[in-house]
């Protein structure tokens, strides 16, 4: 799947994989648990394009996080002008600037296995 960003987060989310049963993913830096996104209302673009940088990039390193900036769009903007207001986007900028990776965990819904439905060619990211 050739994978077309947008400078809307809208237009980008249509493109993530699914994340049908995905309970939540967890993030750590240092084997420490720093966050979870959980598959929930306010939660779930998040969800997805954190499931997306997984399955294409494997970690959350700076090459991950500026494409995280890159796909959170016109809410990149906000997040910088109000930090604290997005903390999902704030994690992506404290990357960005400190170089410090997290990697993530995938915890699927007790009845789900994980997708792979979903192409995984890295060709444009």
């Amino acid at each position: 799947m050739l994978f077309k960003t947008s400078s809307i987060f809208k237009e980008n989310l249509e493109q993530f994989p699914s994340i049908e049963g995905i309970e939540k993913i967890e993030l750590y830096q240092d084997d420490v648990l720093q966050g979870t996104i959980e598959n929930i209302d306010g939660q779930k673009g998040s969800l997805a394009l954190y499931h997306y940088l997984f399955k294409t990039m494997g970690t959350l390193d700076l090459a991950a996080a500026r494409r995280g900036l890159e796909l959170f769009a016109e809410h990149t903007s906000a997040a910088r002008a109000t930090p604290g207001a997005h903390p999902n986007i704030d994690r992506l900028i404290l990357i960005e600037a400190t170089h410090k990776p997290m990697t993530m965990t995938i915890i699927y819904n007790a009845d789900a296995a994980p997708t792979t439905t979903w192409d995984d060619d890295r060709e444009e990211q």
